[in-house]
């Protein structure tokens, strides 16, 4: 018998489509996770348009800003682990002077 693992949590990505509709991924969370690895994790599965919406392009601050449940946010520094088993995601305007967004920990991108 498999007994359920105590660390182990099943998260769920909900993205748009143009339609209106969206987009429901299941994955299995791993240590460390940043929202940012989940959408790596279903990357291949996404539709072209939002391939290119979730990339993180250089890996400068707020490159990969994205709404988080409707939330501004930055998804190589949003922890899954943070956020409740559903997750809402869209792609979010690139904001301009993200030099004045970025604080200590990542200062040195």
């Amino acid at each position: 018998m498999n007994a359920p693992l105590s660390h182990c949590r099943i998260i769920r990505l909900h993205l748009p489509a143009v339609d209106g509709r969206s987009y429901d991924f299941e994955l299995i969370e791993t240590a460390g996770m940043t929202v940012l690895r989940a959408l790596r994790e279903i990357h291949g599965a996404l539709p072209p348009l939002l391939q290119r919406a979730f990339h993180c392009h250089a890996g400068a601050c707020n490159t990969c800003s994205v709404l988080i449940d409707g939330r501004p946010g930055v998804a190589c520094t949003t922890f899954t682990r943070d956020l409740g088993r559903d997750i809402g995601l869209a792609p979010a305007p690139r904001a301009e002077g993200w030099a004045g967004l970025r604080n200590a920990v990542r200062g040195g991108h």
